[in-house]
């Protein structure tokens, strides 16, 4: 791919940036957020990684959604977290409303683009994000799982001495 834009430049939205700067998946990586000067002090700091883990994909940050002109693949890891109080419906309450707005800049700016569906609750905002796109199923997709996956390993790791290298393990979800 020659351009991934990135929305949200919180802690998924950096990982993300870096994981696909290291890997050299894309030639260019734009974090856009509408947190002022976030983005672009998260897409400095992972450009200034290059050369220590040697890649030459540019990561820039912008404000401006329309920075995601031109991109092959938008992944949208923006919405709220739940706070102490929240149900998961108030969080998917809140989380709606910036998808619809995501998806606005996104039909604007990248038209021809994929949609990769990270944010919390995945099933139901990638559903949205198809919905209101009028997109063909094959370019609007969702991932989720890893990070539960992941944090259960490290907590089998810590709890048993084992390293995290060798626990594999899947979290499945029941539906509400």
């Amino acid at each position: 791919m020659q351009k991934v834009a990135i929305i949200g430049a919180g802690r998924v939205g950096e990982t993300t940036a870096q994981i696909l700067a290291e890997k050299e998946t894309c030639r260019e990586a734009v974090l856009i957020d509408i947190r002022e000067d976030a983005p672009q002090g998260v897409a400095l700091d992972i450009f200034q990684t290059a050369p220590f883990f040697e890649f030459d994909t540019r990561v820039t940050g912008s404000n401006d959604p329309a920075a995601m002109v031109g991109a092959d693949l938008v992944v949208i890891t923006a919405g709220i977290p739940r706070k102490p109080g929240m149900s998961r419906s108030d969080v998917l309450d809140i989380n709606v409303g910036i998808i619809d707005s995501i998806v606005v800049d996104m039909l604007k700016y990248a038209p021809d683009a994929m949609a990769l569906i990270v944010s919390n609750r995945v099933d139901v905002l990638t559903y949205r994000v198809w919905q209101r796109t009028g997109w063909p199923r094959h370019r609007v997709f969702g991932q989720a799982g890893v990070l539960d996956a992941s944090r259960m390993a490290a907590f089998i790791a810590e709890e048993t001495g084992f390293s995290t290298r060798d626990i594999t393990t899947i979290v499945a979800r029941r539906a509400w």
